[in-house]
Order: structure tokens, then sequence, then C-alpha cells
């Protein structure tokens, strides 16, 4: 069972235990746990899969914006969270609540789903820093990977600067990313790659040959692309071992 789901649950059995709202007196242990049970799932089901949505929709929006849009949807979601509710109350306790009770329950929801909102972030935060830690991809690393549509997959094999594009190549395909290549290289510091160009990046793993064309360093990469590589970043090409230039041996290995 994932995070979330552990987390329902846990506030499942409290609220039906604890009776919140009135639900102690009015109803018996059976039907709090119903009532709790489409209360709080289907609010969940639905403010979470909203928060998911917005964080991934703006990947390089900075945290304050972040948490700003996740309140906002928020309290969007509890407008159908309070049908919800009302549906709760008709289903169980066989009451037909006023329209004038519409924003004091709406208050209630908002609250609720602020909270839900909360957890899935903090869930989702606490997910990333336990795959780093195991030796996966890095958090960073992995929220530019969610950017690519499913049917390239993942398996980056270089990266290329067109305009204000980013031009994207796997195994499987490529894509175009409306984001700055500073902000990509930026997400996949840490993983198994680097810069070769002012515009171009690649995966070290993808690098299947070096040569030499008219004084100039290319590496061919998996599927036969060719990226060319510029003499800043020469040294970085040379120290992980891609720089097809001869070495010249050095005087103790003359001797």
């Amino acid at each position: 069972m994932t995070g979330e789901g552990v987390l329902l649950l846990g506030l499942v059995g409290l609220f039906a235990f604890m009776g919140p709202f009135g639900t102690f007196d009015a109803l018996g242990p059976w039907e709090r746990t119903g009532y709790w049970t489409l209360t709080l799932g289907v609010n969940w089901l639905v403010c979470g899969s909203v928060t998911r949505l917005t964080l991934r929709s703006m990947p390089t929006a900075s945290r304050r914006r972040r948490m700003v849009a996740v309140a906002g949807v928020s309290l969007l979601a509890a407008v159908p969270g309070t049908a919800v509710v009302f549906t709760a109350e008709a289903l169980f306790r066989s009451v037909h609540m006023a329209s004038g009770q519409l924003l004091t329950i709406y208050a209630a929801v908002a609250v609720l789903m602020v909270a839900i909102s909360g957890l899935v972030v903090t869930v989702g935060a606490r997910r990333a820093v336990v795959a780093e830690k195991a030796g996966g991809e890095s958090a960073t690393a992995a929220r530019f990977l969610d950017r690519l549509p499913e049917d390239i997959g993942r398996d980056l094999v270089c990266l290329k600067m067109a305009d204000h594009y980013l031009e994207v190549f796997t195994t499987s395909g490529s894509t175009l990313l409306l984001m700055r290549f500073a902000d990509a290289l930026s997400e996949l510091d840490g993983a198994d790659g680097l810069r070769v160009h002012r515009s171009h990046w690649v995966a070290r793993k993808h690098v299947v040959a070096a040569a030499r064309r008219n004084g100039r360093t290319v590496l061919r990469l998996t599927g036969g692309r060719e990226v060319p590589v510029s003499r800043g970043y020469l040294a970085d090409v040379r120290a992980a071992g891609l720089d097809p230039r001869p070495r010249r041996p050095s005087p103790e290995a003359k001797r």
C-alpha cells in the first residue's frame, strides 16, 4: 500500500473513532466508518489528483508559486467536496441540509482539502528523498524525466538546445520541451551525463565512439546520432575518457 493509502486509512479510522462534527452522537461505529470513508475517500481522490496535476504542470516554478497554486486548487476542490458532504449527510443521517449552511460546510471542507494537499505534497517529497537515497534517479532528474511523454520512455540519449525549446532524444524517440537549457541541466545535475557543447548534453552510457574530424571532436551516440564537442568542454570530455586524441606519454613513462 502506498504512503497516501496508509494516511487515508489512518484518517478514516481516527475520524470514525472520534466522531467529529456531531457524527459520534448521531451514528454508530459502522455508520461513522462508512460516513468518513465516503467523505474522506472521495475528497482525497479529488484533491490529491488535482494537487499532483498542478505540481506536474509547473515543474520549474519556485516553491512559493507551487504552494500558492496548490492552495488555490485545494479551495476549488472544496466545491465538489461540499457536495460530497451533503451526499454523506443524506445517506447516513437522512439530513437534508439547508442552502444557508453552504458557506459553513464549505469552510470546513476547504480546511480539510488544504490539509489533504499538504499531506500529498509531503508524501511525494518523502518518496523522492527515499528514491534518491536508494541510489535511483535523483529527485530532480526524476522531475525532468516526468516531463517526457510515455511513448518515448525515460532512457535519455542526449539533449539539444533549439531556440526557446529543448530537443530531447531517448532510445525510443524524441520530443520538444518548452524550457531553458540551463534549467534542464540543473535538473539533470547528478545524472550520469555531461555537457559537451554550449547547446548539447549527452548521457555517458550512450556514447558509442569518439572521433576527430577537421580538427574537432565529435561523439557518436546510440542510434547513430553525432554531437560536436566544443573547446570549452573538451577538458570535461577528456576527464570522462571520451576524447579520441592520443595523449603524449609522460616523462616518467618514457624512462
